[in-house]
């Protein structure tokens, strides 16, 4: 299976919690593809900001699970599952998120 960069990448997750990660440890967070792995996950954050010659030391994935929702009446559905990867770059490095 060959996904290309932005299909893996799908948007950063910009809370509270991501935002003081970023000034404390340079460490950002973004949703990602579940079907990807962390080699994956790093060639396509190095390939996409490029421009900005960054380099990741790490990558954290975290698997979620969907909810069960409530639909009309006693039928239920459910949300879909997601990934989210925390990633940290090399000292010194940013990414302009804004």
């Amino acid at each position: 299976m060959s996904l290309q960069p932005h299909q893996i990448v799908y948007e950063p997750i910009i809370t509270e919690e991501s935002q003081i990660q970023q000034n404390k440890g340079s460490q950002y967070t973004f949703k990602v593809n579940p079907d990807a792995n962390k080699i994956q996950i790093r060639e396509a954050l190095e390939y996409i900001f490029k421009k900005d010659e960054i380099k990741i030391v790490n990558v954290n994935t975290m698997n979620y699970q969907g909810k069960l929702k409530r639909q009309v009446g006693r039928h239920t559905g459910r949300r879909p599952k997601w990934k989210k990867a925390i990633v940290t770059l090399r000292k010194g490095d940013t990414i302009e998120l804004i």
